[in-house]
């Protein structure tokens, strides 16, 4: 061996022992003699081997917890895939709905993501929609009748066939008047409502404006601007409330049979779709009218040879659908009536 091999041999192992490995023919990898291991200068964590990580603060490589995810790193730290390991960083926010992040934030898979701003659907690109946050969000259940396809209605922010909603207040039980397809309740204080509604001339509604985060609703979520209950886990409590479609509590809005049988009927009176009927056998409206002038029609059931009694706006109903009013009507017990 030569002098100067020698000296070439002495300094490549006390550059070794020092943490600074002689990298000669990596492919796609650091460049031939770029020290790479744990103590060797760096500026990113792509100056590093992998299961290190580059500490800023010092410019030097640094061991560092292997990981999969977050959930594998301390608190202050992040999962770096790309290279396997955690690094300093913010997780981001869980999140069970858009509400739960921030104005210019999604939810996506249970994490708040980032995403644009937007004044309606046609600032997002992408597909996205511009949610009540002002955020451009994937398109998810119904905000309008508009999201939904074919003579599908949006109600409570799913699309629903019209055969499964009301037309008549008689559909949705005492103390319930049919809105807009959806029985709810009667009322004259928001307490008597349901989750995300309030009382606005007799009736209860959604009420878009409850909240704009979720940290307005306490252990609530804000879902579309109103605040609403997980049931993914847990029942709903109020009375009025059912576990919907997106797995959140909502207000009870489907019609229900008030009757199955004729003897859950007054006497005289006999149970025909669900709901008890007065006979006019004679066929005249003079005899519905003896026994109510609030039924004063008397008329050839559906399908059937029997005579019962109706309401005028069941006899002549002048809706079945909000769209067969006015802008600013909503059809209420089949009458298009101004809210």
């Amino acid at each position: 061996m030569t002098r100067l091999q020698a000296t070439f041999l002495a300094l490549s192992i006390t550059l070794t022992l020092s943490g600074c490995p002689m990298y000669g023919g990596n492919s796609g990898g650091p460049r031939p003699d770029y020290c790479v291991g744990a103590g060797c200068p760096c500026t990113t964590i792509d100056d590093c081997s992998l299961g290190l990580r580059c500490d800023v603060s010092t410019g030097y490589c640094e061991d560092a917890p292997a990981c999969v995810s977050n959930a594998d790193c301390g608190a202050g730290e992040i999962c770096d895939t790309a290279h396997a390991v955690c690094v300093p960083g913010t997780p981001p926010a869980a999140c069970r709905t858009h509400g739960d992040c921030a104005a210019g934030e999604y939810c996506a898979s249970d994490v708040c993501t980032p995403s644009s701003a937007c004044t309606t659907d046609a600032t997002c690109t992408g597909g996205f929609v511009c949610d009540f946050r002002s955020t451009c969000v994937p398109p998810g259940a119904c905000r309008t009748t508009a999201d939904c396809t074919g003579t599908q209605l949006c109600i409570e922010g799913a699309c629903t066939d019209p055969s499964s909603t009301c037309q008549f207040n008689y559909e949705c039980g005492a103390g319930r008047a049919c809105v807009d397809n959806a029985c709810v309740n009667l009322c004259t204080a928001a307490s008597q409502c349901a989750s995300g509604q309030t009382c606005r001339a007799g009736f209860c509604e959604a009420d878009p404006t409850e909240c704009t985060t979720s940290a307005a609703c306490g252990a609530d979520h804000c879902v579309d601007g109103r605040c609403l209950s997980d049931c993914r886990t847990s029942t709903c409590v109020g009375a009025s409330d059912t576990c919907g479609a997106d797995q959140f509590c909502r207000p009870t809005w489907e019609p229900h049979p008030f009757c199955t049988t004729d003897t859950q009927c007054a006497l005289g009176s006999v149970c025909r779709g669900g709901v008890c009927r007065t006979p006019c056998p004679t066929g005249t409206s003079a005899e519905c009218m003896r026994f109510d002038v609030q039924l004063p029609i008397c008329q050839m059931a559906s399908g059937s040879t029997e005579y019962l009694c109706y309401a005028t706006n069941e006899s002549v109903p002048e809706c079945a659908l909000q769209t067969d009013c006015g802008a600013m009507e909503s059809c209420i017990d089949a009458v298009c009536r101004n809210r």
